[in-house]
């Protein structure tokens, strides 16, 4: 019989180290809360690989199941990947029965067509799913779209949890959310690469 514990702990480890070398950027960049740091999780380059994709889907889609979601999405653009990942997933081999359909969420209105905002298939209970959440702002942008339209938002499930103590996290209180990992399964290894590199460059941080 399948060890499904020692699998999924395996699939946990195979994806933190393809996102650490994939998907962690050691720049000096400001977040769209607004935060400055040294590193950025760009987990795009993760969600739009092959490999990255597929354990995303593997390990995000039993905690979508967890909330009995019937479709998934979020905003543009992010979550866009994550969710046809997790759609592809649900429907491969049979192994999956759930029937997920996906949506995104634009960051307007369109102004001509059918001027949708919300384009795919929402059907009820819904998942918002994305790849690193901070503030939560842009997560709750996309709940507050969805639910506009009269749907019902389960829960959110992400990649990373940056743990960000300088800002509220506005989903706090609000709505359930699981992240797949925090920034304290990344913290010892980026402290390292920001050492490593102070050392190199000279910096004097004290």
């Amino acid at each position: 019989m399948v060890n499904t514990m020692s699998s999924r702990n395996e699939r946990r480890f195979k994806l933190i180290e393809f996102i650490k070398t994939h998907g962690i950027v050691f720049k000096h960049v400001q977040l769209f809360s607004k935060i400055e740091t040294d590193y950025y999780y760009d987990l795009r380059r993760v969600s739009l690989d092959a490999y990255g994709a597929n354990l995303i889907a593997d390990l995000m889609l039993e905690e979508v199941k967890k909330f009995g979601a019937k479709s998934v999405g979020g905003l543009a653009a992010g979550s866009i990947p994550i969710s046809t990942a997790l759609i592809m997933k649900d429907s491969n081999f049979g192994e999956y029965s759930n029937g997920l359909r996906q949506f995104f969420v634009r960051k307007e209105r369109k102004e001509h067509g059918l001027q949708k905002r919300i384009e795919g298939e929402v059907i009820d209970p819904v998942v918002i799913v994305d790849d690193v959440l901070t503030s939560g702002r842009s997560i709750m942008e996309a709940i507050e779209a969805v639910m506009h339209e009269g749907h019902d938002v389960r829960g959110v499930v992400c990649i990373i949890d940056r743990q960000e103590k300088s800002t509220p996290n506005v989903l706090k209180d609000k709505v359930k959310y699981t992240p797949l990992f925090t920034h304290s399964d990344f913290k010892q290894f980026i402290d390292d690469r920001l050492k490593g590199k102070q050392l190199t460059t000279g910096k004097n941080t004290t």
